[in-house]
């Protein structure tokens, strides 16, 4: 698959999504990904009334994200929220099938006091989510080749 499709796309979306809501977007200074693939890589950043969006390729977990939720190895997170007094979301690629991916957080989220809720498919990816007191975490996994496309909400 090409490189494009696997983030050029769902950057360009989430850029035309981040634009649309309006609020103060700006490309940060060093927009380039330097040296290595797996260098965080801004392209887009935006601050609107206390949230706070970027996309791009390899960025790393949002300020304050919940340290018990689990963390997938090597996530090339493309995109990545954070809501004020609601929670965390991101969008990222794992290269792993839905089903590797689905066992690491069954088993991880587990041994960090998480209670699976539901674990099942959804269309041709699958779904789960986790809770922990009034907090809930909810994963959307979808195949993308041999990789897995994740949609993660972590809601306080």
């Amino acid at each position: 698959m090409t490189r494009y499709v696997q983030f050029g796309l769902p950057l360009t979306l989430l850029a035309t999504l981040l634009v649309a809501c309006g609020g103060d977007t700006t490309p940060p200074g060093a927009a380039s990904s330097g040296g290595g693939d797996d260098e965080p890589m801004v392209v887009m950043e935006q601050n609107n009334g206390g949230m706070h969006a970027q996309a791009g390729a390899n960025l790393n977990l949002p300020s304050g994200f919940p340290e018990d939720v689990a963390h997938y190895p090597d996530l090339n997170i493309y995109g990545a929220s954070t809501i004020p007094n609601m929670g965390y979301t991101l969008a990222a690629l794992a290269e792993a099938s839905p089903a590797e991916v689905a066992a690491f957080y069954s088993r991880e989220m587990a041994a960090l006091g998480w209670t699976e809720a539901a674990n099942g498919p959804n269309g041709p990816g699958q779904m789960l989510r986790f809770e922990k007191g009034a907090r809930s975490v909810s994963l959307n996994l979808i195949p993308n080749g041999n990789d897995t496309t994740l949609s993660i909400t972590a809601l306080n």
